[in-house]
């Protein structure tokens, strides 16, 4: 197929996910969202990462998306009544909400015509999982010390030809018009594989201010954490610049994993928008798409043991929605990766 077709391809791929955001917005839940009190409410949010939202080029992580809600404040339920004593110890708070998400990811190289697939390029793997998490805000008003949000996470799923990695990316090829992937007999096997993580996202005094200049307000957000399991290992330390009115309304927009870190929370109501930047840097030891099957041989590359991610975007929120864009720069993550990638992640979500 030549190369206009791909652009058109991708062109109208754009379109579908611009239109696939609003039918969302479009949802029966608008309608009990409008009648949600500003205030303490649960959120839900749908997240989709495509390297059609930048590039346009199937390369390694070439799309992901996440289906999650996250509790009212202060709503735990009692089967996970267990977690205050982990965020006791942790975070010296018990839990203030819950959350729940499901999700799909797509991994493929850049020449998805060869076959086999290139064996030093990103090997393809499917990813379908659930997430479920619980988080703990320590909030000192009046107090000099840093307010933080600290969420604990567990994830599960399932890579290899029951995750569909290759009925999802085949079927939107087709519709699109674009070129069919070829090498997916060499996907990763089916393996289960699970990874927790730990996320901690200050807000402290000191990297928060406002000016005169029209109410605009500034603030840093720095993030840091560690992810263990078979999925994925590693350690992580990031930060946000953003600029905006109401910038206490969240903690940044929610993203797939392992993207710098966001939450689905927001305060909602009045109007509040926000520009941002930020940079995440992750020591990697280990990466089940890229290292291959945990207990066999598979397709794999030699992973890099660094990666950065860098970020800008922006958020707006008005009422009981919320709309943000990510566009991202992550830094080779293999040895052979000839290029950083790029992507995009578009996120919307309503209070319920």
């Amino acid at each position: 197929m030549d190369r206009g077709s791909v652009d058109a391809g991708h062109h109208r791929l754009k379109h579908w996910l611009g239109g696939a955001a609003l039918l969302a917005a479009m949802s029966p839940g608008a309608a009990l969202a409008q009648d949600a009190e500003a205030g303490n409410s649960g959120v839900f949010s749908v997240v989709v990462e495509n390297d059609s939202l930048s590039s346009g080029a199937d390369r390694n992580y070439t799309s992901g998306i996440k289906l999650a809600y996250v509790s009212e404040v202060s709503e735990v339920p009692d089967w996970l009544s267990g977690a205050s004593t982990l965020t006791r110890t942790f975070s010296g708070s018990d839990p203030d909400f819950w959350g729940i998400a499901l999700g799909h990811s797509i991994f493929t190289p850049e020449d998805i015509s060869a076959v086999p697939a290139p064996p030093d390029q990103h090997p393809y793997a499917g990813w379908l999982y659930m997430q479920l998490l619980v988080g703990a805000e320590e909030d000192r008003p009046g107090n000099l010390e840093p307010r933080y949000l600290d969420t604990y996470e567990l994830e599960l799923g399932v890579t290899g030809p029951s995750a569909m990695g290759e009925e999802a990316q085949r079927g939107i090829h087709e519709w699109l018009g674009a070129p069919d992937p070829q090498g997916w007999d060499s996907q990763l096997n089916d393996e289960v594989a699970f990874a927790v993580s730990f996320d901690r996202r200050w807000r402290p005094p000191w990297a928060q201010l406002s000016t005169d200049l029209g109410g605009l307000e500034f603030d840093l957000t720095p993030n840091a954490g560690v992810t263990l399991g078979t999925l994925r290992t590693e350690a992580r330390l990031g930060v946000a610049a953003r600029v905006g009115w109401r910038l206490d309304n969240d903690y940044g927009p929610p993203r797939v994993r392992p993207s710098l870190a966001g939450i689905e929370h927001f305060s909602g109501g009045e109007l509040s928008w926000q520009v941002f930047a930020g940079v995440q840097g992750r020591a990697v030891a280990h990466n089940l798409f890229l290292d291959g099957n945990t207990f066999e041989d598979s397709a794999s590359v030699d992973r890099n043991p660094y990666v950065a991610d860098f970020q800008t975007g922006f958020a707006i929120s008005a009422g009981d929605w919320r709309l943000a864009y990510t566009y991202v720069w992550r830094t080779e993550e293999f040895e052979t990766q000839p290029t950083r990638q790029d992507f995009g992640a578009l996120a919307i979500s309503v209070r319920l």
